[in-house]
């Protein structure tokens, strides 16, 4: 019985934790479904993941409650409330890996955000960026506008205002640019 209540406990609070961290965007910079769990598929693609953080916990929490139940308030034996638990878990860790499977499909285009996107893109210097430096440029890539630190390909100043082409990706958060002409 102190089994089935050590699950039930720990499993409700390490999902209810998991699931206020999701909600609040925590979950990780991976952009992996379970908030940076290792191997995850990208968020973006709505994969299904049976064998998650989440449905684990999910499973835990439910092995725990489901067995508990059996055992405290169905009087079964041992051996038939692991299987009320072990039934209760699985259908836990299903519709936890259903609900987030759903929930990262309504994800936007916009959300699914590449550097390379922005490679061709025309981008207004949002600061000045210095012949030997880095400024900083608006851009929009897929109706979502988007901002990067950015450096000169000509090593020209090129002032604030100003219309410029992103001609490549120097690293996750830098662009080289070059005049917009027209």
């Amino acid at each position: 019985m102190l089994g089935f209540w050590g699950a039930a406990l720990f499993g409700s609070i390490f999902f209810l934790l998991r699931v206020i961290l999701f909600i609040a965007g925590a979950g990780g910079d991976s952009g992996g479904e379970d908030g940076g769990d290792a191997g995850v598929a990208e968020a973006g693609n709505g994969a299904f993941r049976l064998l998650s953080l989440n449905s684990l916990t999910g499973f835990t929490a439910m092995f725990g409650w489901g067995g508990l139940a059996a055992r405290e308030q169905f009087g079964l034996g041992l051996p038939l409330s692991l299987l009320v638990g072990a039934g209760a878990g699985f259908a836990a860790m299903l519709s936890t890996a259903l609900i987030f499977h759903a929930a990262m499909k309504l994800r936007s285009d916009g959300a699914r955000f590449s550097m390379q996107d922005a490679v061709g893109c025309e981008a207004e210097v949002y600061l000045r960026i210095p012949a030997q430096g880095k400024g900083r440029v608006s851009f929009v890539v897929n109706g979502v506008k988007r901002q990067a630190d950015a450096v000169s390909d000509t090593a020209d100043l090129i002032p604030s205002f100003e219309k410029t082409l992103i001609t490549r990706v120097i690293d996750s958060h830098t662009v080289a640019v070059i005049r917009f002409e027209r």
